[in-house]
């Protein structure tokens, strides 16, 4: 059996930046896949890879954060309107892409994320952000337990679980769980 971590092949980098090429046109698709194809890319692990395509990614989109995130979401949107379903696990990277670049910007992120779990799930991206201001994102995720997305509901649970595989521990919510009882 083939390791996980081959997912992102040749073919799928092909998909990723005619994706990508279609809401965002000035992005540079061979300029990236040079970048993603470095020296240690054979030896990159599943979660290093993920990670190594999310930082290069924020490289060679255009614009701030804001805008980088926007292009994102219409990444999302134009995956969703394919007429064949893909896989959304390759595109892990994208809430990767979140955690990684938007920590000062949680507004932004938290809103991003909830249009990014319609097709991929950012139950580890917000982990840091619950980390840096737990109150804020508990107030969102409560929200978010109520939304007409099952993918977002299911979100608002499984990013706040104290302990999660893959995934940063919530050390305050081992020690009290009671701000994740009412999701």
């Amino acid at each position: 059996m083939e390791p996980l971590k081959n997912i992102y092949s040749d073919q799928f980098f092909k998909l990723m930046i005619k994706v990508v090429t279609a809401v965002e046109p000035s992005f540079k698709g061979k300029d990236f896949l040079a970048s993603i194809h470095s020296t240690e890319w054979q030896q990159l692990e599943l979660k290093q890879r993920i990670r190594h395509i999310s930082t290069n990614l924020g490289k060679f989109l255009p614009g701030d954060y804001q805008s980088q995130v926007g292009t994102i979401c219409a990444i999302i949107n134009h995956l969703q309107k394919l007429p064949v379903k893909q896989n959304s696990f390759p595109w892990l990277f994208l809430p990767d892409f979140v955690e990684v670049y938007g920590l000062n910007d949680l507004k932004t992120s938290l809103n991003s994320m909830e249009v990014i779990t319609s097709y991929i799930s950012c139950e580890f991206a917000v982990r840091p952000f619950l980390l840096s201001d737990p109150g804020t994102v508990m107030k969102k995720m409560l929200k978010w337990s109520k939304h007409p997305d099952e993918n977002v509901r299911r979100f608002s649970s499984e990013g706040c679980r104290p302990r999660l595989p893959w995934g940063k521990a919530i050390p305050a919510f081992k020690q009290d769980p009671s701000p994740i009882l009412p999701l």
